[in-house]
């Protein structure tokens, strides 16, 4: 299966079966050591691993079950409806089929197929899809932390109460932006700072400040299923391309819909791209159609990106990129936003103009937790 259509079908699976209140599973398998094999033997070698262990898990998978690609080395399978139980001695045979199976390339000798497998099972290790994935996720990690060729089944104490659940979800939503592409992590940074800040100038609330901030580190949490190929092509996309990565909206909203009390965070991610002139994606929104919070996105969307080199275009300079959103205004952006932000970011002290200091690897310090629904209205930066 294509692996934007897998993780999008994979999570509609189990959020049918969460929201139908049937009890479901989830597999999470990771090759071991696939990384090393690419580089040493090239991408035949590993497609041909890819393609071996995809057809043992069409053999060994319960029937019903759904099979697909979840990463460049990851496979998700969600259990048949019928019985999730099914599911772990399922993925038990299938390791123990990987280890009779050795191949050998040109130079080498025979080599080993393993894999990790992390499983999680609802509603006992997640009350939505999304913290279910994210137990799976651990449990996966706990696996290969064991050293692979492994299955580990999520701590029972993955059920904890919802919003220290989300806020650990969070965590590990915006883990996952820094493993995928550590631009896209810094960018998401930055995002969040130009969004709080515009935020501020509004006069807005601590709360939905929090909120806003929030949403800027994960309104681009979709890009984690976009190809590597594209999203760091030193070069213009072309049509196809840029159908793809105008996706990871669609696909960002996916992933963060499980997350209780998560309504207004949903509209920033969903509708960060829309146009104040309508020509935007995905849902051609126009005007004070567009979600507040999603045009305050908008906003420090494209400051971030265009003050930042990319490998396709080196960065512009702050009063160079201050003078664009000006042009911008009225047709990509909201005019009265746009204003209020160029104005500050000339005037204030303290506005952010400088690189904040970062810790790698670290999540960010401020990080909403759901602790009440905030008052936000709700009436190419790829």
């Amino acid at each position: 299966m294509e692996l934007l259509g897998a993780r999008l079908e994979g999570a509609r699976e189990a959020g049918e079966a969460a929201s139908a209140g049937r009890a479901t599973s989830v597999a999470l398998l990771d090759l071991d050591n696939f990384r090393l094999l690419n580089d040493t033997h090239g991408h035949p070698a590993g497609d041909l691993v890819l393609d071996e262990v995809t057809a043992l898990l069409k053999r060994y998978a319960p029937t019903g079950a759904l099979i697909g690609r979840y990463g460049p080395d990851e496979f998700l399978v969600v259990s048949p409806p019928h019985d999730p139980s099914l599911l772990e001695p399922a993925m038990d045979h299938l390791r123990e089929a990987l280890a009779d199976l050795s191949l050998q390339f040109e130079g080498s000798e025979r080599l080993p197929v393993s894999v990790s497998i992390g499983i999680a099972f609802y509603p006992i290790h997640g009350a939505s899809v999304t913290p279910l994935l994210a137990a799976a996720s651990a449990a996966l990690d706990e696996a290969k932390a064991s050293g692979g060729d492994a299955i580990c089944v999520a701590d029972d104490r993955a059920a904890e109460h919802v919003a220290d659940q989300t806020f650990g979800v969070l965590q590990g939503l915006v883990i996952a932006v820094d493993t995928k592409d550590r631009y896209t992590r810094r960018h998401s940074e930055d995002v969040a700072r130009y969004a709080d800040f515009l935020a501020r100038e509004l006069g807005l609330d601590g709360e939905t400040r929090r909120v806003v901030h929030t949403a800027g580190l994960l309104h681009d949490i979709g890009k984690i299923g976009i190809p590597d190929a594209i999203l760091r092509k030193p070069g213009k996309l072309t049509d196809d391309e840029y159908a793809i990565v105008k996706q990871h909206v669609t696909l960002g909203d996916r992933i963060v819909h499980g997350l209780p009390d998560l309504e207004t965070i949903r509209a920033g991610v969903r509708h960060h791209h829309e146009r104040w002139d309508g020509r935007g994606y995905a849902h051609a929104l126009a005007g004070t159609d567009i979600p507040l919070i999603a045009r305050v996105l908008a906003v420090g969307d494209a400051f971030s990106a265009m003050t930042t080199t990319r490998p396709y275009r080196k960065a512009m300079s702050i009063e160079e990129a201050l003078r664009r959103l000006e042009d911008a205004a009225g047709t990509q952006l909201d005019e009265d936003l746009v204003r209020t932000f160029v104005h500050a970011m000339r005037t204030a002290s303290d506005a952010p103009l400088g690189e904040p200091a970062r810790t790698v690897g670290a999540a960010p310090a401020r990080l909403w937790t759901p602790t009440a629904t905030a008052d936000v209205v709700t009436a190419r930066v790829a």
